[in-house]
């Protein structure tokens, strides 16, 4: 790992006069070592993942340990790890990119479910994996994971980016590294939009930093398409756009970025409220059905005094409550620390990203995996372990890597609870 981080490919000036290609291949030697560093922590706690799985099938192969996501939400039992990568928005993701959004409303598929529920999760990760999965020997899953494997790289490519446009190429290396150790970090590489909604926003704000405007009000745009929580990227790129029209800068584009940024939110609600009769009755499958609406923190609220103050036993005595107001608490801090640490997109971003996965009705387990696209954040951690030896970051990752690896075992297949 040492050796990774000591890369002397800083030398690279991205912005040199040069080929298209030539600039590409330039980019991509330089972040070749963040992206090598985040594959080998990525796969060293998918290993240990897989074998905290293993052994508890062995200890316990009859248990039910976690609800699948499914509209019956039927318990599962021990399988593999990679059940676990599978299970819940994931199983919805698998069906749409088998079938697509498709079927009349008020009927049901194959599976007795109604179709108009699938329109509550956002198209665009499935449709993506959706041609793979016709070619011949590739099923949904394997497509929804290929998309995710190479939506992870571009990810760590982009955090490299961002770290180093900032700081530099060892705060970039180290920013893709502790991402790949974040909380529920296993979901980078199962079939969830983390992947892809993240590196679509750490692209986009690489563009708002460079004043790229029609690159960063594209992928504003497209990342409209993949989640209802892109509205903190989408309203970081419109803020800076206005921001660099008033003051004059860019020309026409910056304006073209303000159109661009929320046309894919706007035109996926639109269509999905169109399909079910209105936009309420759009927001009322989320609520009715997902359990999922802004209530301005008042679940999180109430679990966090339970835990902090004992008002509810129930609450205060389970570990992954506590452990996910920790991971809370954790970014709350370093949202703190960044403010002066990180330009100001970034800052805005990190902090809305917070607010709406902070503010959103939820389960409080799932907390880990709405605060990964929140990773300029981890910024702070990254420079402040820029400042280690070479050695000593090494020793760190690796004890970073087999934690994510077991909480990555332990949230599902040990606690039993949503991912």
């Amino acid at each position: 790992m040492a050796d990774v981080i000591a890369s002397t490919t800083d030398q690279v000036e991205e912005d040199t006069p040069a080929k298209p290609l030539t600039r590409l291949r330039g980019a991509a030697v330089a972040a070749a070592p963040a992206i090598g560093l985040y594959l080998l922590i990525r796969m060293i706690s998918l290993q240990v993942m897989y074998v905290l799985a293993a052994h508890a099938h062995v200890l316990a192969p009859d248990r039910d340990v976690f609800p699948d996501g499914s509209i019956g939400n039927q318990w599962r039992k021990f399988t593999s790890f990679t059940d676990a990568l599978l299970s819940w928005d994931a199983r919805w993701y698998t069906k749409l990119a088998t079938s697509g959004l498709g079927g009349p409303i008020g009927a049901v598929d194959e599976d007795g479910v109604p179709y108009e529920l699938r329109l509550a999760f956002f198209p665009l990760y499935p449709m993506l994996a959706r041609p793979l999965a016709q070619l011949p020997f590739v099923s949904p899953v394997a497509a929804l994971l290929f998309i995710s494997f190479v939506s992870a790289i571009a990810a760590a490519w982009g955090l490299y980016a961002i770290g180093r446009h900032v700081h530099s190429h060892r705060v970039g290396v180290l920013l893709a590294a502790i991402w790949a150790v974040a909380p529920a970090a296993m979901t980078q590489n199962g079939a969830f939009t983390e992947s892809l909604f993240t590196a679509l926003a750490a692209w986009a704000l690489y563009a708002v930093l460079k004043e790229r405007w029609l690159i960063a009000g594209l992928l504003a745009g497209v990342s409209g398409l993949s989640r209802p929580t892109a509205a903190a990227l989408i309203g970081t790129v419109g803020l800076a756009a206005l921001v660099a029209a008033f003051s004059r800068r860019g020309g026409w584009r910056p304006y073209a970025a303000m159109v661009l940024a929320p046309s894919g939110l706007l035109a996926y609600l639109a269509f999905a409220s169109s399909r079910l009769g209105g936009v309420d009755e759009y927001f009322g499958i989320h609520e009715q059905t997902f359990g999922a609406w802004w209530d301005y923190g008042e679940n999180h609220w109430n679990m966090i005094t339970d835990i902090l103050i004992g008002v509810d036993d129930d609450n205060a005595a389970k570990p992954i409550r506590v452990l996910s107001f920790l991971f809370m608490a954790a970014f709350v801090v370093m949202f703190v620390l960044l403010l002066n640490r990180a330009p100001w997109p970034l800052v805005v971003f990190a902090g809305v990203t917070l607010v709406l996965s902070i503010g959103g009705h939820a389960h409080m387990s799932m907390a880990g995996r709405h605060l990964l696209p929140a990773f300029p954040i981890l910024l702070v951690p990254a420079l402040a372990l820029a400042r280690f030896k070479n050695r000593d970051i090494g020793v760190v990752l690796a004890a970073l890597a087999l934690l994510s690896g077991w909480y990555a075992g332990w949230l599902p297949f040990i606690s039993g609870q949503a991912i």
